[in-house]
């Protein structure tokens, strides 16, 4: 139907002035040009709105009264929505809603805020987690967010609708106990049928939610190497899954981009071995038309060079050893893997 802002915005008015002459008044137009868009309005929606009297007051009819409230409704979204564009746009009021796995916690949202607070006319910083990048990507589809941090892979269908920049391989780590010394491990990994020659925190592991996107190659990765192990803790973030190793309590697979939040003390209480395969390319996405706010594409340029030469940094991916220097010592083992 061919019914435009201007028709429901005046049938508004005449119904709140009580007549055509005093809303002629109200909004400036002359009363022929209101009678005129009344009645276009009126011929597509194919009904009659309102019925004028001898004195030229006007009432409602059934349907008038359905389109008093629905105008009503249309016109105040497009208020919300006219003034919302013109705080984010028209007048640089910049507001970051940034999604994030919660892997991305404490150093990282601090410096990401930080740099959305120097941005020019910067307003709000808002984080948003989910476990799974491919809900993020909706939220970016959703406009619920404007800026999201997410596994390139469950952005590849969306590229002509995103700017994207690649941010850091995210590989996987298999986190054990301090307490434990690599001989227990190897033993462990060269006796996977016989459980009485392995240390018992090895038979032990913590399940991921099943919603975030490694937990599949996590446990194919446990039925391989500790067939024995038993999902004996469960965890709805890397986050706490690595408390829990650190209590000493079992193992867990973990992103190398969650190092950089950790606190010493818990790093310290852990073991990482970075396992071959399991990782994936990590980006942050924008809609493509905020690249035309300057504001917006500091942020963006801004957020890329950190997380490439300061949060990648951070990770210390040079200084953790290869699951597979575990291997060698279990010649059968090593064997499979190839």
């Amino acid at each position: 139907m061919d019914i435009t802002f201007k028709q429901l915005e005046i049938f508004r008015w005449v119904v709140v002035a009580g007549s055509i002459t005093k809303a002629s008044h109200r909004i400036g137009l002359s009363q022929p040009s209101i009678s005129q868009q009344l009645a276009k309005l009126e011929e597509t929606l194919d009904v009659q709105l309102i019925v004028r009297n001898r004195t030229g007051m006007v009432s409602m009819t059934p349907a008038g009264e359905f389109w008093f409230k629905a105008s009503e409704d249309i016109l105040g979204r497009m208020a919300v929505a006219l003034n919302d564009h013109e705080k984010r746009f028209k007048h640089a009021s910049v507001v970051l809603r940034l999604g994030a796995t919660p892997v991305l916690r404490g150093h990282f949202t601090a410096a990401a805020a930080r740099i959305a607070q120097s941005a020019p006319g910067f307003v709000k910083f808002e984080l948003v987690y989910d476990t799974n990048s491919s809900n993020l990507v909706e939220q970016l589809r959703m406009h619920q967010i404007n800026f999201a941090i997410v596994a390139e892979s469950a952005i590849t269908n969306d590229q002509s609708s995103f700017a994207t920049s690649r941010l850091f391989e995210d590989k996987i780590a298999w986190a054990v106990p301090s307490s434990l010394t690599n001989e227990e491990i190897v033993v462990a990994l060269g006796n996977r049928s016989d459980t009485s020659k392995a240390h018992p925190i090895l038979s032990q592991f913590i399940e991921i939610d099943p919603q975030v996107p490694t937990r599949h190659a996590s446990d194919d990765w446990y039925r391989f190497h500790l067939p024995n192990a038993t999902p004996t803790f469960a965890a709805p973030t890397f986050a706490a899954s690595i408390e829990l190793v650190a209590g000493g309590l079992g193992t867990c697979h973990v992103p190398l981009s969650l190092l950089p939040n950790l606190s010493q003390t818990t790093l310290d209480s852990v073991k990482l071995f970075r396992i071959t395969g399991m990782n994936r390319h990590v980006v942050l996405a924008m809609r493509k038309h905020l690249l035309t706010h300057a504001a917006y594409a500091h942020i963006f340029n801004r957020l890329t060079d950190f997380c490439r030469f300061e949060y990648q940094t951070a990770m210390h991916e040079e200084s953790i050893p290869s699951f597979d220097d575990l291997l060698p010592a279990a010649p059968s083992i090593r064997a499979a893997a190839e």
